[in-house]
C-alpha cells in the first residue's frame, strides 16, 4: 500500500491545487503510479478524498509537464517514460551540474567536505541495509549533489533542474535495480570527495565523462528491462489494478 504520507487523503480541510498537485507528482515521479496505466477523475477523487476542482487543475499542470496525457471520454494516462525527455533532462543538469563543481572546487571549505562524508556514510548505511530502498537512496544522492549547488549560491538552478526532469528520475529509479549501480554511485561519490580534497580539477573531468558513458549503457539496460514503461515500447490503456499499491515495490517484488 501508499505509505500514509505519499499519497493519503486530503479531506478535512481547504485543500488547494498546489497541494493536489504536488502529492500527485510525487506519486508519478517516484513511481508509485505505474508508466503507461489509465486513471478516471473519480479513481483519484475519492482516494484524495476531494472534490474534482483541484484535481482537474491539478492535472492540466501535469499534463503540461508531460507526466500525464489527459485522454477525453477515457481518463488520465500516467505518462510512459520518453527516453528523448530523459536525455534532454539529464544533458541539462550534467550540463548546469559542471559548472557548477567548478565553482565549487575554488570555493568549498573543509566544513562542507564534512557534509559530503556524512551524506556518503548514510547513503553506505542506506545501501547496506537489509531489502531495497531505492528512494531513500536517492534522496541522499540528491542531497549531495543538492549541496554544491548551496555552497555556490545556485539554488534557483537546482529548482529549475528537480521541477523539469519527471521522466529522468523515474529512469533514476528504475537503474538502481540494475546490476550493483548502489556501489558505483557510493564509490563515485568517493572519488569526487577525494578529488575535491585535493582540488583536482582533470579528475573530477574524468569523472564526469566516466559517468555520462555509464549512464547511456545503464539507460538502454533499463530500457530493455522493462519496455512496457517506456513511450511507443509497450501497451496503454489498460486501468491501473493498483491504484492502492506502490507500483515500484510490485517491480522488485517480481524481481525477487
Amino acid at each position: 500500500m501508499y505509505d500514509a504520507n505519499e499519497l493519503a487523503p486530503l479531506s478535512g480541510r481547504n485543500v488547494q491545487e498546489g497541494e493536489v498537485y504536488s502529492a500527485l507528482r510525487k506519486a508519478i515521479v517516484e513511481l508509485y503510479l505505474q508508466p503507461g496505466v489509465i486513471l478516471s477523475m473519480k479513481d483519484i477523487c475519492e482516494h484524495l478524498s476531494i472534490g474534482r476542482s483541484p484535481v482537474r487543475d491539478a492535472l492540466i499542470r501535469l499534463d503540461q509537464e508531460g507526466l500525464v496525457t489527459l485522454l477525453p471520454q477515457k481518463g488520465t494516462m500516467i505518462s510512459q517514460i520518453d527516453s528523448w525527455r530523459v536525455e534532454q533532462e539529464r544533458f541539462l543538469r550534467i550540463s548546469v551540474e559542471e559548472e557548477v563543481m567548478a565553482l565549487f572546487m575554488a570555493c568549498h571549505t573543509s566544513s562542507d567536505i564534512y557534509l559530503l562524508q556524512d551524506i556518503l556514510r548514510r547513503q553506505q548505511e542506506c545501501a547496506d541495509k537489509e531489502g531495497t530502498h531505492f528512494r531513500e537512496f536517492l534522496e541522499l544522492d540528491d542531497e549531495f549533489h543538492h549541496l554544491f549547488y548551496r555552497v555556490t549560491d545556485k539554488e534557483f538552478c537546482y529548482q529549475m533542474i528537480q521541477n523539469v526532469s519527471g521522466h529522468y528520475q523515474r529512469m533514476r529509479l528504475l537503474s538502481c535495480g540494475i546490476g550493483d549501480r548502489l556501489r558505483e554511485i557510493i564509490d563515485q561519490h568517493n572519488a569526487m570527495i577525494t578529488a575535491l580534497q585535493s582540488r583536482d580539477t582533470e579528475v573530477m573531468n574524468n569523472l564526469f565523462h566516466l559517468h555520462l558513458r555509464k549512464v547511456d549503457r545503464e539507460e538502454r539496460l533499463v530500457q530493455k528491462t522493462y519496455p512496457n514503461l517506456f513511450k511507443g515500447e509497450g501497451n496503454i490503456g489498460s486501468a491501473n489494478p493498483f491504484w492502492k499499491f506502490d507500483y515500484l515495490q510490485t517491480l522488485k517484488q517480481k524481481k525477487e
